[in-house]
């Protein structure tokens, strides 16, 4: 898979998560970690599922508290 490729699937993942997450500030670091950022809130990982899954957590236990 070609950089240019990477670079479209990861923003199309992003780009769905954003919708998905309301709030959230997300990107890709240059380490080629997926992080997610809301007020004092970070989630950081090097597979973006593992970010959707770690957010799904995040976002029920604060609805639930």
């Amino acid at each position: 898979m070609s950089i240019e490729q990477t670079a479209w699937r990861d923003a199309e993942a992003l780009s769905e998560m954003a919708t998905e997450f309301a709030g959230w500030r997300l990107g890709r670091g240059g380490s080629g970690h997926y992080w997610a950022v809301r007020g004092n809130d970070l989630v950081r990982t090097r597979n973006v599922e593992e970010l959707r899954a770690r957010l799904h957590e995040l976002t029920t236990m604060k609805r639930s508290a």
